[in-house]
């Protein structure tokens, strides 16, 4: 690689890193927080507002990109997580704490689904899949250098330098952007008749936030169930209104078996990923009385799977078709979730359980960045791939709610909590095993890679 490619990736890797960071570096301060601005019950939305504030910020960035210059949106959502970060750290108010936390995550969102833009116009395959591994494998080892900053950070200094820490990294990131980020192949939409879509922008913003509240109301069942009748019938006036337009801000006609199929599967490994990399964790420290650094390197081969996997993946497609590489996938997962169901007791057996996770994560998130890369067209590749990034943003956010309801469950043939996260992912996996087994068909029969 060159000069310029290398300051690209490192731009990459301190965005991922501030954006993945902000959930385990923060954790560790809540009580402190709690007590220090005289916070009751909600203290919780420290982490809520954060993630809605991801969730609307990923799918207008495909929108942005096609009116105005890569550099400037970039720019833009780095200012937004640097304004947030420091009225973060400068709040007196819890008030004040949650706006910031809003503005800090609508600058991550964008820079999020940047992330997964950026490798398509900077590199080409195979060089792509090991620079996709090196910057989704962040969101793993920022699990452990969380901990350990955070903690080292509360040990000399308040929690508002949790937040403070942020502002030299966007600043480096500001710099390395405006040196790097010029792409010959970009193009941006000069027809000013192409207008912004605008009830489907409506649309499809009342459809996420009536989804939201389907999965994360807990007040009554009444309101999760009307809330999820109204999300599907937006869903079907969306469909209908996108499909009859030229340039819409959902290209419904993009969405063939084979992305829908890709979306889906995006969709529930973000789910089981959450309960892998949030509530393992949780159990390593509560069951097996592991400092949040122990737990930390526990689940970090998850993260080293998942970046060596990427190293060597362009050769190891060339031999496989792609319907088995993902039943591969599918089953490392499985086996990695029974191992750990039987080896519960001993940190050093997750530790080596957890490899096959990585490799099932690994495989799964490039191939299908990647797919939805290359599988789209060029003129709506941006808007997809800020929608495939919203899916897996949903998947993390309503797999944060769901895995939560389902480690609290007490099922009694089950002996431990995260018995109940491990049994939910083997049902997932077993009805992708199904899906992909009965639903994907190969495009061409001359084509054994796919």
């Amino acid at each position: 690689m060159n000069i310029k490619s290398i300051g690209i990736v490192i731009a990459l890797l301190l965005i991922m890193f501030m954006s993945a960071i902000e959930t385990s570096i923060v954790s560790l301060a809540l009580p402190t927080i709690k007590d220090d601005l005289n916070v009751t019950s909600s203290i919780s939305l420290i982490f809520a507002v954060y993630f809605i504030a991801i969730v609307i910020a990923n799918p207008i960035v495909g929108e942005l990109l096609e009116r105005t210059k890569m550099i400037y949106i970039t720019i833009f959502g780095l200012l937004c997580f640097l304004i947030g970060s420091l009225f973060s750290g400068l709040s007196e108010t819890f008030t004040i704490l949650i706006v910031s936390r809003f503005i800090q995550g609508l600058g991550a969102g964008i820079m999020m689904a940047l992330c997964q833009i950026v490798p398509k116009l900077a590199f080409e395959i195979p060089l792509r899949y090991k620079i996709m591994g090196i910057v989704g494998s962040v969101w793993g080892i920022s699990s452990i250098i969380g901990p350990v900053l955070g903690g080292g950070i509360l040990e000399f200094a308040t929690w508002h330098w949790l937040f403070f820490v942020n502002i030299p990294i966007a600043i480096l990131a500001m710099i390395l952007v405006l040196i790097t980020f010029h792409f010959d192949d970009e193009q941006t939409e000069k027809d000013t008749n192409n207008k912004l879509d605008v009830k489907g922008l409506t649309l499809f913003y009342i459809f996420i936030l009536f989804l939201l509240l389907t999965v994360m109301n807990t007040t009554n069942l009444f309101i999760n169930i009307v809330s999820f009748i109204v999300a599907c019938l937006i869903a079907i006036v969306l469909y209908k209104n996108e499909k009859r337009i030229n340039n819409p801000f959902v290209p419904v006609k993009e969405f063939n078996k084979m992305i829908v199929l890709v979306f889906a599967t995006d969709f529930l490994f973000a789910i089981m990923l959450m309960g892998y990399n949030l509530y393992m964790p949780v159990y390593l420290q509560e069951e097996l009385g592991l400092s949040p650094l122990q737990s930390g390197f526990v689940i970090f081969p998850i993260s080293l799977a998942w970046l060596l996997l990427n190293f060597s993946l362009g050769k190891i497609e060339a031999h496989f078709a792609r319907k088995t590489l993902y039943l591969a996938a599918f089953t490392s997962l499985m086996i990695s979730s029974i191992l750990i169901f039987i080896g519960t007791d001993y940190p050093i057996f997750i530790a080596f359980s957890l490899l096959f996770a990585g490799v099932s994560f690994g495989t799964v998130y490039t191939k299908n960045s990647v797919i939805t890369q290359e599988e789209t067209s060029p003129e709506h590749m941006k808007r997809m791939m800020s929608l495939y990034t919203l899916t897996k943003s949903l998947g993390n956010s309503l797999g944060s709610t769901i895995m939560g309801y389902v480690y609290s469950m007490s099922i009694v043939f089950l002996g431990l909590n995260i018995h109940n996260v491990l049994l939910v992912a083997c049902m997932i996996l077993i009805g992708l095993i199904i899906l992909w087994s009965f639903i994907y068909k190969p495009k061409t029969e001359n084509n054994p890679r796919y």
